[in-house]
This record gives structure tokens, C-alpha cells and sequence, in this order.
């Protein structure tokens, strides 16, 4: 039986005389659940949809427990606090600011410490929001990776006002409150294949974070660097970029859109990508930027012979296009 999940969408396959929870659990979602043996009611969910059976009663409406009631047909629950398989929980943490380093090209480098006892959890490509002082939030690609506790890294381009107002703030409060994580363009499995990281600007901070993520767990397959920029005073300091290049299976690629005769690539960073591989169809692509630079660049590389779908951004959740 299908078991349909709400908010989430989800879609459970339950199989015969198994219970909901059972299922879900099974299939390495994250629920809760306490006793297991409906007195706790911590797994109570709605029935909105179908009929189940629950302590030798048949149900087809109202408040059911999910560790006991059984589908007799495909039903539809509503069931809050269900996480995906690789989901985290967000939480809200108050985290100290330990730096706020200027690194060339009018980014800074925030350094912000999690509560001791507190380690944040997330996946290495996941973003923060930050709470400004008027109580809207902003959000930053975190540039750390998970493997770093209870330190994490923001790379804030400091050119308009409101960006340069949150350095103030962080730089005079001394704390900053954030939740976290979101986004789904991660690595919470490594792929089995090359990857191609394409970042344009302060875009590089989620690389920065997928980065480090591959080398602190052996990732052996090829990864490919392409950092664009409109011109080459724009980039700005890494604090691994000299350990990156003596990486025998990291190539990076820094690329100048609107400045040639630099020493380095010109154009745009999807025409790199395409000299450089002439068959797309076995890589797997993160792509970050603004949406009109991460739509024109898979644009690109899908003409180019790209399977859309091995392309993640983080773009296609918060701005999708018709």
C-alpha cells in the first residue's frame, strides 16, 4: 500500500500487516516516535485519506498512532516532524563572531563558533540564515564543512547596503543568530563519478564547503574547479587554495568574463566547461551563482549533450522558472 505523506509529499510503499512508523523507519526516514505501542501518542498523525487498522479497530478518519495503525488501502496522513531520508533538522543556534576578515575583491571572510555542546549539523553545500537586527534574515552558503565542529565560515560580498550594514552588525554585536541547514544541493552521499563545481563570485563559498567535504573523506574521483569572475581583482583569498593545487585529482579554473588578456581562462564559465569536456554525460554538476547565471549555464551544457537532471543547484528551489 501507498501511504502519502503531507506537508512533506513523501510516499510510503507499506507493505502487508506492517505498521506506518515500521515502514517509514525502514525506508530511513526520520520520525517521532517514543513507546511504540500507542500509549506515548508522540507519533499520532491525522488520517485524511484511505482506512487503516489500529488495535483490531478500523479507522478511516481522525487522529491515529503511527507505531500501531496498519493500512488496509492506500491513505493519505498528515504527519509533522517526518524527515527525509539525509534530512536534518533545522535548528536556531546563537554563535559568537570569532572573525570578520576582509580577503580582497570586497568579501569578507565571517568566522562564527557554535555553542559549546551545540554542534551544528549539516551537510557539506548547505546554506544558513542569518537574523539581522530587524528581525528579517539573510541567506549565506556556508564555506565550511560539516568535519569542522562547531566552527562556520561565510564568504558576505560587501558592496551594497544591506551587506555592508550585517558586517557592522556582526563586527559590533559579537554574536549572530542563525538557523540552519537548508538547501538540497549537497553532499550527504559522494557520487561515483567526477564532479564539476561551477561558482560565480561569492558562489564559491558552497564549493569552498564541497571542497573540503571530498578531501576530508578521500573522494578519489576527478573534480574540476571553474570560479568565475568579472574581473580578475574580484577573486578573493581562499585559505586552502594553495594546498588545493597540490591535489592530484582537484583541477581549478579560474575564469574572467568581461577582462582578457589576464594569464588566466576567459569567457564564460559553460563555455569553459564545454572545451573542456567534450562528453558531458558521466558528470555530476553543482552549479551556484545568481538564477540568471545558473539558468544560462544549464541552458548550455544540457544543448551541450547534459542530462538535466545531473545538474544541482540550489537556485531551482528558491527561484524556479516556468
Amino acid at each position: 500500500m501507498k501511504v502519502t505523506l503531507q506537508p512533506s509529499g513523501a510516499v510510503l510503499e507499506v507493505e502487508a500487516g506492517e505498521a506506518i512508523l515500521d515502514a517509514a523507519r525502514r525506508l530511513g526516514y526520520t520520525c517521532p516516535q517514543s513507546c511504540r505501542n500507542g500509549n506515548c501518542h508522540v507519533c499520532a498523525a491525522l488520517l485524511i485519506e484511505g482506512r487503516v487498522c489500529q488495535n483490531g479497530a478500523e479507522l478511516d478518519h481522525g487522529e491515529l498512532y503511527t507505531c500501531i495503525a496498519e493500512p488496509l488501502q492506500d491513505c493519505v496522513l498528515h504527519w509533522d516532524g517526518v524527515l527525509l531520508p539525509g534530512e536534518l533538522p533545522v535548528r536556531s543556534l546563537g554563535c559568537q563572531v570569532v572573525g570578520c576578515i576582509e580577503v580582497g575583491g570586497d568579501v569578507w571572510r565571517v568566522l562564527l563558533r557554535a555553542p559549546a555542546g551545540k554542534p551544528p549539523r549539516y551537510h557539506a553545500g548547505q546554506y544558513l540564515l542569518i537574523e539581522r537586527l530587524d528581525g528579517e534574515q539573510s541567506a549565506f552558503s556556508l564555506a565550511s564543512a560539516p568535519q569542522q565542529g562547531r566552527d562556520l565560515e561565510l564568504h558576505i560580498l560587501g558592496r551594497e547596503a544591506s551587506a555592508l550594514n550585517l558586517l557592522q552588525q556582526l563586527r559590533e554585536q559579537g554574536t549572530a543568530r542563525v538557523q540552519l541547514p537548508f538547501g538540497d544541493a549537497h553532499l550527504a552521499e559522494l557520487p561515483d563519478g567526477p564532479l564539476v563545481l561551477i561558482a560565480a563570485g561569492t558562489g564559491m563559498a558552497q564549493m569552498h564547503s564541497l571542497i573540503e567535504e571530498c578531501r576530508s573523506r578521500g573522494f578519489q574521483h576527478p573534480v574540476h574547479l571553474y570560479w568565475g569572475a568579472r574581473r580578475p581583482e574580484d577573486f578573493y583569498q581562499l585559505p586552502h587554495w594553495d594546498e588545493w593545487q597540490a591535489l592530484p585529482n582537484l583541477s581549478l579554473h579560474q575564469v574572467v568574463s568581461d577582462q582578457c588578456g589576464w594569464q588566466g581562462r576567459c569567457g564564460l564559465l559553460h563555455e569553459a566547461v564545454r572545451e573542456d569536456f567534450a562528453d558531458l554525460s558521466t558528470l555530476h554538476v553543482y552549479a551556484s551563482g545568481s538564477p540568471s547565471m545558473v539558468y544560462a549555464t544549464l541552458d548550455a551544457l544540457v544543448e551541450a549533450g547534459m542530462d538535466a537532471h545531473q545538474m544541482r543547484a540550489d537556485v531551482f528551489a528558491y527561484a524556479p522558472r516556468d
